[in-house]
């Protein structure tokens, strides 16, 4: 077994055992019974379910602050480094395990959301739902890898005030100030109305790739650099 599978699976251990993954979990889980619970016309189910996931991964990026802030703050990333792992290792796990909680909340999320808002006389297409929810997906792992950054250096409290600040503006801007750019939960708020869906998806969640990407870069020198 590699380092960064042991470092995922103390991860995983971590957030079941201070009920942090209950709380990541029932944001997405929450957010798909919301509008599965909540009868109405199909483009109405779209715009809350987008807005509840959109809630959903501010917590999810809040929840990654404190978490790694929090280990940092108990000695246990310094430990695991005195024993040879490096420290973008750790990170790289912590990581793993927020980013395969969040696919699994986001998934039982989407089926509650598609039974809510599919059928046939929906006019929702299934392919650019689905496009729709990976392109939240990959906005999630963007705030995931903030919410990284601001625990690579910030203490607990004000990593996930941080964490969770900065997530919530960035959709806010990228959704409302901003309207000529589709963050990936407004591409869902707008399916029935957009002409190419998939596409529109697909460049949302690169988009949000690349800045997972960047934040990721930004939270490994962050956690080399910071006293353990």
């Amino acid at each position: 077994m590699t380092q960064t599978m042991v470092v995922t699976r103390l991860a995983v251990r971590e957030l079941w055992m201070s009920f942090r993954l209950i709380v990541l979990l029932g944001a997405y889980l929450g957010a798909g019974a919301i509008v599965a619970f909540l009868p109405a016309a199909p483009s109405v189910v779209l715009e809350r379910l987008a807005v509840a996931l959109a809630m959903a991964t501010v917590a999810g990026s809040a929840t990654a602050a404190w978490s790694l802030s929090n280990e940092r703050a108990l000695g246990r990333v310094g430990w695991l480094a005195a024993r040879s792992i490096e420290r973008p290792t750790i990170l790289a796990g912590w990581f793993l395990a927020l980013s395969a909680l969040t696919a699994a909340g986001l998934v039982g999320s989407a089926m509650l959301g598609w039974a809510a808002a599919g059928g046939p006389a929906a006019r929702v297409d299934g392919a650019a739902f689905a496009w729709s929810v990976a392109g939240i997906g990959c906005g999630a792992l963007a705030l995931i890898a903030l919410g990284l950054t601001a625990g690579s250096i910030l203490a607990p409290r004000p990593a996930t005030v941080t964490a969770a600040t900065g997530a919530a503006i960035l959709i806010g801007v990228g959704w409302l100030a901003l309207p000529s750019i589709a963050t990936p939960p407004e591409v869902l708020s707008l399916l029935p109305r957009l002409d190419r869906p998939v596409s529109v998806a697909l460049q949302s969640a690169g988009a949000a790739l690349a800045v997972a990407v960047l934040l990721l870069g930004v939270a490994s020198a962050a956690l080399s650099r910071v006293d353990l």
